[in-house]
Formats: structure tokens, sequence, C-alpha cells
């Protein structure tokens, strides 16, 4: 009798997770961010550069190929106290290009930390209502802007893009999908989780009305994060662009120190994801004794083929290919993930070597 009340909820439960786990994915994949009748909008591209002599050409080579209405965006290029030649590589840029401005601060900002100075600099001075984001190490495609009127509305106050790092090995790739993943299944739950800079829009609106960095000022990275943070308080929507690919160039050089940068932000997350977080840990830790001790396969089996169905969902969506070493990743990764969170919470990192933690 027992052994038959085991069996059944070994069955029962996952059945249930996986109802469950199918209708939140329903909601979330057929979530419409887009717009009835899109219009061409007009951008401010916003930049923060510091020692980036090196990637400075790539950037504006693809600035260059935009294909958008000139007197409808601006390039605004900020020079956050380089110590090479960027600053003479954006004034040529800027000097070839009526449509783009640059400004320069001379010393590191003590008040706003890590780059937030030089974003605010920028938008101080922009002219248009929506600001588009992006690093100088990114590439971002000729078809940006048209991409992002299908999602722009008034009451729209910030939409997350995808980027992945480009020409990178199958799993550090895979580990960029899944953080995308999370961020679009959280969004289209209405529960944003977090989102990054190298490809994101926010209505000027939005960010005057959460008063910009002034909250955060002292926050060396994660600005994104916590501006999702602020705007998701506000009457503004959050939404998800996943029909376009800003690729950003990967830091080969302190590769631990991002890995513990990117998932040690604990401290930056809202008390409900705090409270998730922790017991998503507490099943990953669980699953290996409740598979090799206490034998519930039948509850592993089911788990792993929801998450599969899931990870076959995103790569559609955000048009990735399925490879099938992708099936050892998702039986790693959650290790993976807890690893690096641990690190980056407990342990010290270093911020990215052309940036200051000034």
């Amino acid at each position: 009798m027992l052994e038959n009340i085991t069996n059944f909820s070994n069955l029962i439960i996952p059945s249930i997770f996986f109802l469950g786990f199918i209708i939140l994915l329903i909601i979330s994949i057929f979530r419409n961010w887009k717009v009835a009748n899109p219009q061409d909008q007009s951008y401010s591209i916003v930049i923060a550069c510091r020692n980036e002599e090196r990637n400075l050409p790539s950037l504006f080579k693809a600035l260059e190929r935009i294909q958008y209405p000139k007197e409808k965006h601006e390039i605004i290029l900020v020079d956050d106290a380089s110590e090479d030649n960027t600053l003479n590589l954006i004034e040529e840029f800027c000097n070839k290009h009526e449509n783009a401005v640059h400004f320069q601060l001379r010393d590191k900002n003590s008040e706003y930390k890590g780059k937030k100075a030089a974003l605010k600099k920028a938008i101080e001075n922009s002219r248009f209502d929506f600001l588009l984001f992006t690093d100088a190490d990114c590439i971002p495609p000729y078809n940006w802007l048209n991409s992002f009127n299908d999602y722009i509305s008034n009451d729209v106050g910030m939409i997350v893009g995808y980027s992945p790092e480009k020409d990178v090995s199958l799993f550090r790739n895979f580990t960029q999908m899944m953080s995308a993943s999370i961020y679009f299944y959280t969004i289209g739950l209405g529960i944003p989780f977090s989102s990054h800079g190298r490809n994101l829009a926010i209505n000027k609106n939005a960010f005057k009305e959460v008063e910009g960095f002034e909250k955060i000022k002292q926050h060396t990275c994660g600005e994104d994060k916590q501006l999702l943070n602020l705007i998701k308080k506000t009457k503004y929507k959050i939404a998800y662009n996943s029909d376009i690919k800003v690729f950003t160039k990967p830091n080969t050089t302190n590769y631990i120190d991002q890995q513990k940068r990117r998932y040690g932000q604990f401290g930056l997350s809202s008390p409900f994801y705090k409270f998730l977080s922790i017991l998503v840990c507490l099943l990953y830790l669980y699953i290996p004794f409740g598979v090799f001790i206490w034998n519930q396969w039948i509850a592993f089996i089911s788990y792993f083929v929801f998450f599969l169905f899931y990870w076959i969902i995103i790569l559609i969506k955000h048009k990735e290919r399925f490879y099938l070493v992708h099936i050892i990743f998702l039986l790693f990764y959650p290790y993976y993930l807890i690893f690096f969170s641990l690190m980056g919470i407990i342990g010290k990192w270093q911020w990215k070597e052309r940036m200051d933690n000034s």
C-alpha cells in the first residue's frame, strides 16, 4: 500500500509541475508586446566609452550601416576619462556625421559609480524621447532601430533586447541564451527579473519618473537591472524584443570575474526573486539525492523533459539553433549557475579592465 502511494506521488507531482509549467510558458510565449500600428520613432543612441580604442572602429562601422532617417536618430558618445586614443577617435567620427555628438568627462566621477556619470551626461543632452543603449564593444545591426519601432508606445517604459556574445564556444553561447530565456520568460509573465545594457530601450519619461540614476548611483555595476527594478514599480510596462540581436565581443581576459559579476548580483534582486532563487538553489541541491538515493527517477525524467521543452521554445523564439550537446548543458548548467552565484556573493570580483571601480 505504502509503495503504491509512493509511486502515485512520484507520478502525480511531476504531472502537476508539468501542467503548471506549460500554462505559464504558454502565457509567456503568447504575450504580445508589439503595437498595432508601429510608427517611426525618434531615438537617442547612448554609448559610454572608456579606453575603447580597439573596439570603436567596428562600433562606428556598425553605426554607419544603420538604415534609419538621420533626422530621427542621434548618436551620443561620451568619453569617460579615457587614457588611450578613445577621445580622438570619437571626435573624428562625430566630425563626419552630423547626427553624432560627443562629450568628455575628464575624471572618473566618485558620486556616480561605474559608467553612470557618462550615461547621465549623454541622457541630459539627448533630444529625443526614447533612449537606446549599447556598449562600445557591441555591433548593432542595420535594422536595430526599425526593430524597436514595433514595441514602442507611450505606456512602455523599457524594452529589453537580446545580446549574445560573438564567436564563442557552444557552452558560453548556451549560458548567454539561458540568461536571455529568463529575461524573456519573466517579462512575459509580468514579473521582470533583469536585463542588460547592450541592447536596451528606455522611455525618457519613465527614466525621469524614477529619478534616473539618483537612487542607484553608488552601485558600481548593474544599472540596467536596477533601472528595470525601478521602472517596473511605475505605471510603465516592460516589454521584450526577441526579433533582433546585438552581438558583443567576448571578454577573454577575466572570464571568471565576469561570471561572478553576472551571477552574483543577488543583492540587486527584489525580495521575491531572492526568495525564489533560494528555493531553486535548494531544489537543484536536492535533485542528486532524490535520484541516486531515493530513486525518484520518474520525477527527474519528467523535470528534464519539461526543461528541454522550455529550451527548444526559447531557441525558436530567439531564432537560434539546437545542438545535441545542449542536452548535457541542461544537466550541468544549474550547478554552474549556483557555483558562480555563490562565488559572486561571498567572494570579490574585479570590474572590466577598461572600467574603474571608482
